[in-house]
C-alpha cells in the first residue's frame, strides 16, 4: 500500500511537470521567447551551425622560414629514417593493426598530406611519395625525419 502511495506522488510529480514544460513550448514557440515571473525573457535565436572541414587545397606549404626544425606538418617534405635499413611498413590506416601496404625505404622521400594521429600510443602521419603518388598511407612520426 505505501508503494502505491509513493508511486502515485512520483506521477503527480511528473505529470505537473510535463504540463509546466508544454506551457513553456507553447509560450516559447508563439512568441518566440520565454517569459519567467520575475521578468526575465530569454530570447533563443536558432542558428545554422558552422562546420569546419579542412581541406589540402587550402593548406599551403609552410616556406623553410615558418618551418620549425623536428616539427610535423601537412604538406611537410619527409623521408624513412632511422630504419637502419630495414625500411618502414606503410600501413592503410593509423595503428599496429593497420594493413601493411607496401615497404618505404629508408631515405625514400614522402610528403605529409594527412594527420596527426594518435593511436597505440605513436603519432602516425599519411604519406604520399614524391615519385609515386599511389604509394601514399600511415607511418610512424618515429621514422619520419622532416627535409629541410
Amino acid at each position: 500500500m505505501q508503494m502505491q502511495k509513493e508511486t502515485l506522488v512520483a506521477s503527480l510529480v511528473i505529470f505537473i511537470f510535463l504540463i509546466f514544460s508544454t506551457i513553456a513550448l507553447y509560450q516559447f514557440v508563439a512568441n518566440g521567447s520565454i517569459k519567467v515571473e520575475q521578468g526575465l525573457t530569454v530570447y533563443i535565436t536558432p542558428v545554422e551551425p558552422i562546420l569546419f572541414k579542412p581541406s589540402l587545397e587550402s593548406q599551403e606549404t609552410p616556406s623553410d622560414d615558418e618551418r620549425l626544425p623536428g616539427v610535423f606538418g601537412v604538406g611537410y617534405p619527409v623521408m624513412i629514417a632511422n630504419t637502419e635499413g630495414a625500411g618502414l611498413r606503410i600501413r592503410n590506416a593509423p595503428g599496429l593493426d593497420g594493413l601493411p601496404l607496401f615497404l618505404g625505404r629508408e631515405g625514400e622521400d614522402f610528403t605529409i598530406i594527412d594527420g596527426p594521429s594518435l593511436k597505440d600510443s605513436i603519432v602516425w602521419w599519411k604519406i604520399e611519395s614524391t615519385a609515386d603518388l599511389h604509394r601514399n598511407g600511415w607511418a610512424a612520426q618515429d621514422y619520419l625525419q622532416v627535409l629541410d
